[in-house]
């Protein structure tokens, strides 16, 4: 993944970029990946396949450390085993389905719990 503006480029080559919880303009703004600054930063991508963009998500995670990153469509089966997708320093919440499914990675130092009581057959979803 490679870092060509405030924004990193995810594996289908949608932009992808840390905004902080406060809303404010980061267009072109370097300090938009520095971590170091009190902001909450939540990543999405939709990633069409896992297993294929697997070492992308893990570059990403650790170079750029969002609190929360969300993928869509990992296109997995129920049954697989998670802990080939384990990466340091993230729990991952997942609801692989293999057309669709979406997974939740969260920073280890935040504390975060899966709402059941939200859960839908209907949708490909994950309430934390």
């Amino acid at each position: 993944m490679a870092t060509l503006n405030p924004a990193s480029e995810s594996p289908s080559e949608e932009g992808t970029r840390n905004v902080p919880w406060l809303y404010s303009s980061l267009d072109n703004d370097p300090k938009c990946l520095d971590t170091s600054l009190n902001f909450f930063f939540i990543n999405f991508c939709n990633i069409r396949g896992l297993t294929s963009n697997f070492h992308s998500v893990e570059h990403h995670l650790s170079s750029t450390k969002p609190h929360l990153l969300f993928l869509t469509e990992t296109q997995l089966s129920e049954a697989t085993d998670i802990s080939p997708f384990s990466v340091p320093s993230y729990f991952l919440y997942s609801h692989f389905l293999s057309k669709a499914g979406c997974c939740a990675y969260v920073r280890n130092d935040l504390t975060c719990s899966r709402a059941h009581a939200l859960k839908s057959s209907e949708f490909s979803t994950i309430w934390l």
